[in-house]
């Protein structure tokens, strides 16, 4: 039996899965080594009692229908992926190496160059840390409120950077750096929210910032106060405005308790360096009043968010968070930032707020996991219309690439 059988047989929590293959086994690969077709790839983490192992996927359709995970690049532990003009990355999870990789069109990967950041005291290289800026700038977190500059084409190290005047601690709280869902490049700069929370994410700062860096000289330009607990989703829209809303964690204090700072987002508009102070929105006010969580915005001025339903997850005055953090008790809404209004999405049942969504050559895709995280659905969700259901598999997949 393969190792990969064996630690899915007995996966006990999370996994993370996707490999687009071919539904013809036989069909002999062109063009092999060649780079011209586009590849897409996804990483796929599976822990359980035999170990934890991630599988790095590439296909060359966004259009796949069926994954084959032992056709996939196996990593040891909770590795993680990130991609840049045309270079594929993957982070060890149990070390602080990072890899790149060149993709030939019929799915090959070959090695092409490594990096350590073990100089740096990290124990891991996690991309989920990481902003990609161009070919030959990158920005690894480095104990939350610093950076370690180094270039993705050289695979070299410039040095560190700090953010100054960011507080590592206020109020008692501590500060915490976004993921990658959380930073977005834009006009020559790179924008990173922050927030406060203590060791258990319940109580947050009712404030966050958000970092500007400029891409020319990793120099922090400013900092923007934003009037929002946990800041830790980003999403851009057509015209280039900036929205940046909350994570999962942030939501359950305000649904367990009524002084606790609610959930909101805010606006950067484009070409701007200063929040839209006239925008900021409570987006509960479009979901029947529920809590929200990761906004992302899809097209034509209409976004997705998940809300919170206290009444399918049974809240009493003894619920615990994880209740909010890690339960199927959210529906996914569709909300139109022009009229205010919204409405669940079609042929989605409930799912856990912590979703991940991937807008790719104009398509939205999701990545929803099953409660115990023993599998993900892929869906695909326009502005419009129910979402479709793309294909379904093994454990938890978060991380979703274009390579070229």
């Amino acid at each position: 039996m393969s190792r990969l059988r064996r630690i899915a047989s007995s996966t006990l929590v999370l996994a993370a899965v996707l490999t687009g293959c071919d539904e013809d086994p036989d069909k002999t690969p062109t063009d092999a080594g060649t780079e011209d077709k586009p590849v897409y790839s996804l990483a796929t983490s599976v822990f359980s009692q035999a170990g934890s192992a991630t599988y790095v996927s590439v296909f060359d359709s966004l259009d796949v229908t069926g994954l084959d995970l032992e056709k996939a690049r196996e990593h040891s532990g909770f590795a993680t992926i990130g991609a840049v003009d045309g270079m594929l990355f993957v982070g060890a999870g149990e070390g602080p190496e990072l890899t790149r990789y060149t993709v030939g069109d019929d799915g090959s990967l070959t090695e092409a160059g490594k990096l350590s950041f073990a100089s740096y005291g990290l124990t891991s290289s996690p991309l989920y840390l990481n902003t990609f800026v161009d070919s030959s700038s990158a920005y690894m977190s480095l104990e939350e409120t610093k950076r370690i500059v180094w270039n993705p084409s050289t695979m070299q190290i410039a040095g560190t950077a700090e953010a100054a005047g960011l507080a590592r601690e206020r109020e008692g709280l501590v500060a915490k750096s976004s993921y990658d869902r959380a930073r977005v490049v834009r006009d020559g700069y790179s924008f990173q929210a922050f927030y406060w929370t203590d060791g258990n994410y319940y109580d947050f700062l009712p404030s966050s910032q958000i970092a500007v860096y400029s891409n020319a000289d990793d120099s922090l330009v400013k900092l923007i106060d934003a009037p929002c607990p946990g800041l830790d989703v980003a999403t851009q829209d057509e015209a280039g405005n900036l929205y940046f809303s909350n994570w999962v964690f942030s939501a359950a204090a305000p649904v367990l308790e009524d002084d606790a700072p609610a959930t909101c987002a805010v606006r950067i508009k484009k070409g701007e360096l200063a929040l839209d102070t006239g925008w900021t929105k409570s987006l509960s006010a479009m979901v029947g009043g529920r809590q929200t969580a990761a906004f992302r915005y899809l097209g034509n001025g209409v976004g997705v968010v998940a809300a919170f339903d206290k009444e399918h997850a049974g809240i009493t005055a003894e619920s615990q968070p994880n209740v909010v953090t890690g339960g199927n008790h959210w529906k996914l809404w569709r909300v139109n930032l022009e009229t205010g209004t919204g409405a669940p999405v079609e042929g989605l049942d409930y799912i856990a707020g912590g979703y991940y969504a991937f807008l790719i050559e104009g398509r939205t895709f999701l990545l929803l996991p099953t409660a115990d995280y023993a599998k993900t659905s892929v869906w695909e969700l326009g502005v419009n219309g129910a979402a479709v259901k793309r294909f379904e598999t093994t454990g938890w997949a978060y991380q979703f690439v274009k390579v070229r």
